[in-house]
């Protein structure tokens, strides 16, 4: 069995990075303020990965150049396999990011529109890709995709699900728009509506505010990993308190030396 997988994911737009709740961003600081108060090199200890968001709906060429500088200021002193994506439209852009040092790169309004994926997959391989999908729950049985930083409405997440089984990608994210920066728990009801022969990782996004949380859904058979970019919840010592729980729990992690609570 693999290991399970805890993410940290950073939102970035203007040269800040920002707290987002249910989508709607709160800005708390640049790639300094990262640095200085939360000491995220030590922070990045404890994840299996980190995911770099550019969180700007058509994120200019100077959005782009920050972003990546500031990308490069985060990764000196890091040494975990990076993810980045938002606003990745053609295959140039999807080649910028990995000269920029993503290991991966995430698609997510794209997969809807083009044959990007396809395009991407083709000269980097299907392991080089990571889908996000963002969805909210509009009853009990029903959730939506939504794309365009969730303002437009466009298919049933169950029928994306089936639909898209042979989808070129490493893995799939399903991100809880209602979850979102609440701290309240994953959306662990989503899973019910993965069919038993839905073969690609899933990681979960949305909801994640306590260790207990982590532990209890990355506990479950069909969760690969989970993803939180709660800065104020798992930041300083969160991030090593929360992996320390899960492995004292039995769960399958990689096993860092640092950790020494």
């Amino acid at each position: 069995m693999l290991n399970k997988r805890i993410i940290f994911a950073l939102l970035y737009r203007d040269g800040s990075f920002f707290l987002s709740r249910n989508f709607n961003l709160q800005k708390v600081g640049n790639v300094n303020w990262l640095n200085e108060n939360f000491g995220f090199n030590k922070t990045c200890n404890f994840i299996d990965e980190l995911i770099f968001l550019i969180v700007k709906k058509n994120p200019s060429k100077d959005d782009w150049v920050s972003f990546f500088n500031d990308i490069s200021k985060v990764r000196k002193n890091i040494f975990v396999p990076i993810t980045i994506g938002g606003g990745i439209r053609n295959l140039l852009k999807a080649k910028e990011c990995f000269l920029n040092g993503a290991d991966k790169i995430l698609l997510n309004t794209s997969i809807h529109q083009d044959n990007l994926i396809y395009d991407i997959t083709n000269k980097f391989g299907d392991s080089a890709v990571t889908v996000m999908v963002d969805y909210k729950k509009i009853n009990d049985k029903s959730r939506k995709i939504m794309i365009e930083s969730g303002q437009k409405e466009i298919l049933s997440l169950d029928k994306f699900i089936n639909t898209k089984k042979k989808l070129p990608c490493a893995e799939i994210v399903m991100n809880s728009i209602d979850k979102d920066g609440t701290g309240m728990d994953f959306d662990m009801d989503v899973l019910k509506l993965i069919p038993d022969d839905f073969k690609k990782p899933i990681l979960l996004m949305g909801g994640a505010g306590k260790p207990e949380h982590i532990l209890n859904c990355l506990k479950n058979k069909d969760v690969s990993g989970i993803i939180t970019a709660n800065l104020f919840n798992f930041l300083g010592n969160g991030l090593e308190i929360a992996r320390k729980h899960s492995i004292d729990h039995g769960l399958k992690l990689a096993r860092f030396k640092e950790i020494s609570l």
